[in-house]
């Protein structure tokens, strides 16, 4: 009788949810609150999307996927580890040498992820739509997410933002997205599992108090959430609550090709063209905010295997002091605060004011190809394939065919090439012409295992 009496009053304090129903606890105003579970949709990406894939067990030679070596959506990487163009944007390999987010436990909130795949390791997780540990990725979008985050150095593939973080898989979606009811039994199992940052590449033009509810109950756990912003027109949930950093997308121009926009965005992130991991040892070109938001939240990590006492609100509050301003001076529409950066501490000088040569000498810097290939003869050896490139430009006219200044033709060199002929540009006497310009640049040039390790940075002085 004792027992009865029990569980009649539970069930009077705690009202069970019925089939197609969410409950979540108010502890504001001390209540439950009961909604309609509803479907949260996969991000729609086709429109923006340039699939091409690659076999991790081709080793990687080139460090850009040239456009001559595209045959129909597939291509071949080669000889080396590619650290793709948005890793390298927001300045993570600059601090890799201190932090690579070991130790810093990630959910990731999606589709699953391919666990056999060569450059992904996971930790753990949890199946929530079937309650088991099958943790695969038979649509594919969670393994992407986990490429952008966390690719291992491994001398093949490519590099993440975070290569050592924890990753744990949280499977709350499938083909047709997730119900809102396992979105947030997901949400539960992080904060039961201690995670330091959830990322989540989904969203819906559906606002629920329930779920904005769970979402701060897990910041005030001293979670950090990090969730894509949309690809279309109006910010997405849960992007746009208050507890979530929203994160849109920028392309290698810091251009908006597409994205959604307005007051709640927060940060943006490369999320065009991006390179990253895909199931069966295959990797993508890719685009969408879904993988704008875990280059913050491997810059989240990173930061927190540096200083793991930041509090939530304390590290928004760093990514917004330490990002790229674009566009209008300050928060805007288009940006948010801008574009994110990693900066560990003060030390580390001012990477928003990094040099971006590429386009500085678009405008101000005007020499010729010859004169770049004085400046870096001596320093670097180079490879065969580099070498070639340069012979082709230097049988150019001075100034290319079309009349235009040289500085068009670092389009057509590799990033890797375009850092080393920075470096020369500025080991040569001709540092002296960028500090006149007004910035300061130190240059790393180091042999390791896996071949040349070139760095340069610059900043405003």
């Amino acid at each position: 009788m004792k027992k009865s009496l029990i569980l009649v009053l539970i069930l009077l304090i705690i009202p069970l949810a019925s089939a197609g129903e969410v409950r979540v606890f108010n502890h504001e105003t001390d209540e439950w609150i009961v909604e309609e579970d509803f479907l949260i949709p996969l991000p729609e990406t086709s429109e923006q999307v340039s699939v091409s894939r690659a076999r991790a067990s081709v080793g990687f030679g080139s460090r850009k996927i040239e456009s001559n070596s595209l045959e129909g959506n597939e291509f071949e990487l080669q000889n080396s580890e590619l650290i793709p163009w948005g890793v390298e944007r927001i300045g993570a390999p600059f601090v890799w040498h201190k932090t690579t987010g070991s130790g810093i436990k990630v959910a990731i909130l999606d589709t699953g992820v391919d666990l056999n795949h060569s450059d992904l390791d996971v930790v753990g997780g949890i199946n929530i739509l079937e309650n088991n540990t099958d943790l695969s990725d038979p649509v594919g979008h969670g393994t992407m997410v986990a490429g952008v985050l966390s690719a291992r150095e491994n001398e093949f593939g490519i590099i993440g933002v975070s290569p050592n973080v924890e990753i744990y898989v949280v499977k709350v979606m499938d083909e047709d997205g997730g119900l809102l009811s396992d979105v947030l039994d997901g949400i539960d199992w992080s904060i039961e599992n201690e995670m330091d940052i959830i990322s989540m590449s989904f969203g819906s033009d559906v606002d629920s108090l329930a779920f904005e509810l769970k979402l701060a109950e897990a910041f005030n756990e001293g979670i950090v959430l990090v969730a894509s912003a949309g690809n279309d027109e109006d910010i997405l949930y849960p992007a746009r609550y208050s507890s979530v950093i929203s994160v849109g997308n920028v392309d290698s121009d810091n251009e908006v090709p597409f994205g959604s926009t307005g007051s709640d965005l927060e940060l943006v992130a490369p999320g065009t063209d991006v390179l990253t991991t895909f199931p069966d040892d295959f990797y993508v070109l890719i685009s969408g905010t879904s993988f704008s938001a875990p280059h913050v939240a491997g810059v989240v990590a990173l930061i927190l295997q540096n200083d793991s006492s930041l509090t939530p609100n304390e590290l928004r509050n760093k990514l917004h002091g330490d990002v790229i301003d674009l566009g209008v001076l300050g928060k805007d529409d288009l940006y948010g605060f801008g574009l994110v950066q990693v900066k560990l501490n003060e030390n580390d000088g001012d990477l928003d004011n990094r040099l971006d040569l590429l386009e500085q000498w678009k405008d101000s810097i005007l020499l010729t190809i010859l004169d770049i290939l004085d400046s870096i003869t001596g320093l670097v050896s180079v490879s065969d394939d580099h070498e070639e490139r340069l012979e082709f430009l230097e049988s150019l006219n001075v100034n290319g065919s079309s009349g235009e200044p040289f500085p068009q033709f670092l389009n057509y060199l590799s990033s890797s090439d375009r850092k080393r002929i920075v470096c020369g540009y500025g080991k040569d006497v001709r540092a002296e012409r960028i500090e006149e310009l007004g910035w300061g640049c130190n240059f790393i040039y180091k042999e390791t295992s896996r071949g040349e390790r070139v760095s340069c940075r610059c900043r405003r002085l």
